[in-house]
């Protein structure tokens, strides 16, 4: 792991790019820390959704709330083709839909989240036992099979996806989501917007059925993806 500049200290919080380095090509990411962290402490790492990129103003947002106000820490790396890593940000680009058709690209995100977990867990500020994840849309879309393959997961807030929709058949998500949410053990907070456009209501829906959690919440807001 490479810091890729100089922390920056921002109402209690600092924050800080990284990369992970995996096949030789790095990973990048982004740090958020309590200025006053005082000893390990939860990490919550986040996937950013389609168009968006590891620091969005969704993910500042999250990365400073989960630090200032919680004490905790937080990290986000790029999507396949976002951010540092490409051109979209728009996912009706060419591009978007060329990721989902690139050789297994759930299972290059899964490892690429691996090794960002693997290096992040060396750091003295985070506490192993307690990991969380946070990602709705596509970061359900590659969050979801991301948690259920990592033990070192302890719970997660996944949705604004399901099994059905025009982003599912331009992806091809929903086989993923058939195979790996039975995986799913950790306690899940779904969201789903009652009224989304790119994921139909009842695709949502059985999406949260198929999550093998025991503990398991729904909720549901009015409104569009």
């Amino acid at each position: 792991m490479r810091w890729q500049q100089d922390p920056i200290h921002t109402h209690g919080v600092i924050e800080q790019g990284f990369t992970v380095p995996r096949n030789g090509q790095p990973i990048p990411g982004v740090w958020w820390q309590p200025a006053d962290i005082s000893g390990p402490v939860p990490l919550v790492l986040m996937g950013h959704g389609g168009s968006g990129h590891k620091r969005n103003e969704r993910m500042q947002m999250l990365g400073h709330m989960f630090s200032a106000d919680l004490g905790w820490c937080a990290a986000a790396i790029d999507g396949p083709v976002h951010g540092d890593r490409g051109p979209v940000t728009d996912p009706t680009q060419p591009e978007y839909r060329s990721m989902w058709q690139s050789d297994h690209p759930v299972q290059r995100m899964i490892d690429d989240w691996k090794a960002t977990l693997d290096a992040l867990s060396q750091l003295d500020e985070v506490d192993g036992d307690r990991i969380g994840y946070w990602g709705v849309s596509m970061g359900t879309m590659f969050g979801l099979p991301y948690v259920a393959c990592d033990p070192r997961v302890r719970a997660a807030v996944l949705g604004k996806a399901g099994m059905t929709g025009s982003s599912v058949r331009r992806s091809g998500i929903d086989t993923h989501f058939k195979t790996y949410a039975p995986l799913l053990r950790v306690p899940v907070l779904f969201s789903i917007q009652w009224d989304d456009e790119r994921f139909d209501r009842d695709g949502q829906l059985d999406l949260y059925d198929c999550i093998g959690s025991k503990d398991k919440r729904l909720h549901a807001y009015p409104g569009l993806h």
